[in-house]
Formats: structure tokens, C-alpha cells, sequence
């Protein structure tokens, strides 16, 4: 439904945005990326689109015409004492830690007067291993660049078959494997003679820790993005838990954050209200304040913040975010703008 309302959303940008904002109550909006890039990103370009620096320019004059750019102090803040902006502001991040980060991003956001935060998933950080989605990007690459040889294609098939995976399109069996299945990626990569590490080693597609510390010094604010990138809705209470609390006390200590901050990996969707009460317990607490990814949304845990994903198809922020609006909108007609758990 969201995409249909992005698509026709342009018949109502007429609109100011400072008055959906003011209808709305929302004058607060937290757009993510994961990278900015004009090259062809192997490990990306087959899980979602990538948003090129012109695209991306145009997405922060979207941004800086409607609403004020806000430091980290200035929205932590304001999302603790649970009041409201008086004048539209906009926080954005960044998911996954990578590379372009440093090379791409930063250097347009410095130049546009843009602070941000990027979240780093602790095991990948200085390209110690590669988040098992990046892995079936680059099986799916390898495979479209070089087809299978029967032999290739029959011990694939086995492996799929062998695990349950009776999807007949190597492409969407390949993507069809989750965080539990993880290291049949691994034997796929064996049999296709494709080196991760060796992709880690010459590619290195995430951020180092000297160019932490550098964008540290430069003003870029880090958090915690989980250990190594799981689906929480698949975890076990415990298991998220520790997940949260490793990757936000390895980012906390390696480069001395006071805030302590964290990203859901791919969703909050169907975590319960009980992890919540656990890591914001003031007795021992293990982050400040928390992110999901649900658009334009209250939450029923006021400290954990609901982003607009920006990278869906080929919309602009402009038409996501007036998308945003209006859904919204709809949804208050029928009381559904909070996140129950």
C-alpha cells in the first residue's frame, strides 16, 4: 500500500510540508540510508537499490528546505524529555558501517552542514567478516558473470534440497537463506571457488576504526547496529538481548561514546515489549535510545524512534516522505499510528 501512496503522492506536493507536519504532529522525521554510491556495489546491487550522490544531493535539499538539520545532543534531548520539536527537524542515518560512509558520504554532508549518525554491526568493523545478505549478493553476481557448471549447479541443487530449500531459481533460493542457514552460503562459495575473504581483504566494503575515529573527530556520531546482523523477530529474547548489549558495549569502548545508541538490524517488527523494558531499565540499563525502521510512526516504547527508509525503489525522499505524510494521515483516521507490542 505505501508504494501506491509514494507513487501518487506527487499530486499533492503542493502542500506545504510544514502543514502535514503541523497536522500531523510529527515535525520530527529520521531518514536512513545504508550507502551512497555511483559504482556497482557487488555485495549490494542484489538486495536493493543504491542511491547515487546526484540522487542523494537532491534527497538533502529536500530535506534542508523543509526541516533543520539536528545535532545528536539537541535530539537526545528532546527524546528523552519526550517533547516535542517547536520547528521541523530531521535526523539522518546510516545502517551496516560501510566503507562509503567515509569516502562518499561524509564529504557531502560536511559540505551541506549535515550531521549524522552511522551504526556498526561490531564483528564487521575493519573488515573481520562480511554480513551473510552481502555474501548471497556476491554468489548471486558470481553466478550471473560466470554460469554454473553441471557439476557447479548439481552440488548447489544438493545443498538446497539437503536443507529445504525447494526453490527451482538458484537466484531466489540463494536469497531465500536466513541468519540460521548462514554458512550454506559458505558451502555455496566453496563450490563456486568465491574467496569472502579475499573480498574483504581487496574490496574492503566496511569502515576501518582510524576512519571511525576520523569521522569521529570530524563531528559523525557512531552506534551500535548488533553484533552480526541477524533478524531480531528470529532471535530469542536472550539472544537479542545479547546481541544488543555486546555491540553496543564493544562501540561504546573502542571509541569512548557516551551516548549509547542502537539500530535494529533489518527490523524491530515483532520484538516484544519485555526487551525494551530490559535494556532501558534504569538500575542497569544497556542503550539510551533505539531506532526501527517503520516510517512515519509512534511507538508504544517512547525511546525507541521509528525511521523512513529512504532507499525503495526508485523514489525520491520527496516522494517518500510526502508518502509518509499522507499514510499517516489514513492511519490516524483509524487510531493505528503507535507501534503496540
Amino acid at each position: 500500500m505505501k508504494s501506491t501512496i509514494y507513487k501518487i503522492s506527487f499530486i499533492a506536493t503542493a502542500i506545504p510540508i510544514r502543514l502535514l507536519a503541523s497536522v500531523t504532529g510529527q515535525k520530527a522525521i529520521f531518514p536512513f540510508y545504508h550507502l551512497i554510491s555511483d559504482d556497482n556495489v557487488a555485495h549490494i546491487k542484489h538486495l536493493y537499490p543504491v542511491r547515487s550522490t546526484k540522487a542523494f544531493e537532491k534527497d538533502l535539499d529536500f530535506f534542508l528546505k523543509n526541516y533543520n538539520p539536528v545535532e545528536l545532543d539537541v535530539f537526545f534531548k528532546l527524546a528523552k524529555s519526550g517533547k516535542f520539536p517547536k520547528k521541523n527537524i530531521f535526523l539522518l542515518t546510516f545502517d551496516d558501517g560501510l566503507s562509503q560512509f567515509y569516502d562518499v558520504i561524509a564529504p557531502i554532508l560536511q559540505r551541506k552542514g549535515v550531521p549524522a549518525i552511522c551504526f556498526l554491526n561490531s564483528a564487521f568493523i575493519d573488515n573481520k567478516d562480511l554480513f551473510f545478505r552481502y555474501k548471497a549478493s556476491l554468489l548471486i553476481d558470481k553466478i550471473i558473470n560466470k554460469p554454473l557448471s553441471l557439476t557447479q549447479e548439481k552440488e548447489i541443487r544438493k545443498i538446497f534440497v539437503d536443507n529445504s530449500i525447494l526453490i527451482r531459481d538458484n537466484t531466489q533460493a540463494i536469497l531465500s537463506i536466513d541468519y540460521a542457514k548462514r554458512s550454506l552460503l559458505d558451502d555455496c562459495a566453496n563450490i563456486l571457488a568465491l574467496d569472502f575473504s579475499d573480498y574483504l581483504n581487496t574490496q574492503k566494503p566496511y569502515l576501518s576504526s582510524n576512519q571511525i575515529q576520523e569521522l569521529r573527530n570530524k563531528g559523525f556520531e557512531f552506534g551500535a547496529h548488533s553484533i552480526d546482523h541477524p533478524l531480531y523477530s528470529q532471535l530469542d529474547q536472550a539472544e537479542q538481548i545479547r546481541q544488543t548489549k555486546i555491540s553496543v558495549n564493544d562501540i561504546s569502548e573502542s571509541f569512548n561514546i557516551q551516548q549509547r545508541l542502537f539500530s535494529f538490524p533489518f527490523s524491530d517488527v515483532g520484538v516484544k515489549k519485555d526487551f525494551f523494558d530490559t535494556i532501558f531499565d534504569t538500575s542497569h540499563s544497556i542503550a539510551d535510545i533505539t531506532f526501527g525502521c517503520s516510517g512515519l510512526k509512534k511507538d508504544i516504547c517512547n525511546l525507541n524512534i521509528q525511521r523512513i527508509p529512504i532507499e525503495i525503489e526508485q523514489f525520491s525522499a520527496k516522494q517518500i516522505v510526502y508518502g509518509e505524510y499522507w499514510y499517516y494521515i489514513l492511519k490516524m483516521l483509524v487510531n493505528k499510528n503507535v507501534l503496540k507490542r
